[in-house]
């Protein structure tokens, strides 16, 4: 990893970028001058038993895209909107990776590069879908 802070007052505590997100922002930079972020445009909870139990949800993992008062749980003009995503739909997998709150969506995201193509595995009502999302880059926030 790349050393970012250390406590040397609390027992030498120090903090850490993972080397392999280092590696990914040096590439971004090298290719477009900046870093970028991948952007998939959603609000979501993240799924677990209590949740599922309290809302009645079909399974007690996953990533639940549901909106907020901060704005719709599909942005407009997203690669979530564009891929055909709901609220209320429940994303169980992004690349066949088990999202749970050990394996949060925010996780998974990070694992991927603006532009590339990822597949969803989504509950929406009775059905279990898979859905091919091509990510963006993270827009600034104003």
């Amino acid at each position: 990893g790349v050393n970012t802070a250390m406590a040397s007052g609390a027992q030498n505590i120090g903090f850490a970028i993972p080397v392999n997100r280092a590696k990914r922002a040096i590439g971004s930079v090298e290719r477009t001058g900046r870093i970028t972020a991948p952007y998939l445009g959603i609000r979501y909870l993240m799924v677990t038993e209590d949740l599922a139990k309290q809302q009645d949800l079909p399974v007690a993992y996953g990533a639940l895209i549901r909106g907020s008062e901060e704005g719709p749980g599909v942005v407009p003009g997203s690669p979530a909107e564009k891929a055909s995503l709901l609220a209320e739909d429940i994303i169980l997998e992004m690349g066949g990776e088990r999202l749970d709150p050990e394996h949060p969506l925010w996780v998974a995201i990070q694992r991927y590069a603006p532009g590339e193509t990822v597949r969803l595995t989504v509950r929406r009502g009775g059905q279990t879908l898979t859905f091919s999302v091509t990510l963006a880059e993270r827009p600034e926030q104003p």
